[in-house]
């Protein structure tokens, strides 16, 4: 799951943005960052390097479609515990593959707990029948909207990323959740080149969006969950911002 910033701050610099030219390596680095979490014992990625939390969904979900290409094996072992702790979909970030049979509209959610053992605890999301009616506040949903729409409404796919566009300040997108906490999230970068893909869309924006994105990778090849205005990158490297950026930089769809 995503962390918020003021969980952990990173001590890095705003430093120059990097070139798109340098997404095939942050792809693969990625990659690697997110082999290199795999727990042998529980077959399943925790949220962060040092996490004792393991998040069904989105986190491992999204980590079995990502390291399909270039980790297969461990993509197989991690569905195997997807289908072993009885969860297989969660009706919202599947979205992003066409695999959510009810995607609109977005109903709320909550996290449960599925099973804790030898210190470790494996939690999960879990969609509600509760609808959400202020969704269109939000970057994150009206880019999941735009992708889910796609495929049957174009129009209303493009009204909903227009919409996500007009948040776009030229640091981050500034919805609700950034304007309440003064901090830019790192996944809706990734969810918006995301959406602009499926899309078949190449936005004025687009380039800078990238070159944020590429410029918020750590280390270690995993991706900071959030930053500031002054562009400083705050919080860790989790599974899940990880996974989207990933999806976002590597060519094609």
């Amino acid at each position: 799951m995503v962390l918020f910033a003021w969980l952990a701050a990173s001590t890095w610099a705003a430093e120059p943005l990097p070139s798109a030219g340098s997404a095939k390596a942050a792809v693969e680095r990625g990659g690697k960052f997110l082999a290199g979490l795999f727990d042998a014992e529980l077959k399943l990625l925790p949220e962060y390097r040092g996490s004792r939390t393991y998040w069904l969904f989105h986190d491992n979900y999204l980590a079995a479609k990502v390291l399909n290409s270039t980790r297969p094996d461990l993509s197989r072992l991690i569905r195997a515990s997807l289908v072993r702790h009885g969860f297989t979909n969660s009706g919202k970030i599947e979205i992003l593959f066409h695999e959510a049979p009810h995607a609109l509209p977005f109903r709320a959610y909550l996290l449960a707990n599925v099973v804790t053992t030898g210190g470790k605890t494996v939690r999960t999301e879990i969609v509600t029948e509760k609808v959400t009616k202020d969704w269109e506040n939000y970057a994150d949903l009206l880019l999941l909207a735009a992708v889910a729409q796609s495929r049957s409404d174009k129009t209303a796919a493009r009204r909903s990323f227009d919409q996500a566009t007009a948040m776009w300040d030229g640091k981050g997108l500034a919805d609700q959740v950034t304007k309440k906490h003064q901090l830019y999230a790192t996944y809706k970068l990734a969810l918006y080149l995301i959406a602009a893909k499926e899309l078949r869309l190449s936005p004025e924006n687009a380039a800078e969006v990238r070159a944020r994105l590429l410029a918020l990778q750590n280390k270690e090849g995993g991706w900071i969950t959030d930053y500031d205005a002054a562009l400083k990158p705050l919080g860790l490297a989790n599974v899940e911002t990880s996974c989207l950026a990933i999806l976002a930089l590597r060519e094609g769809k």
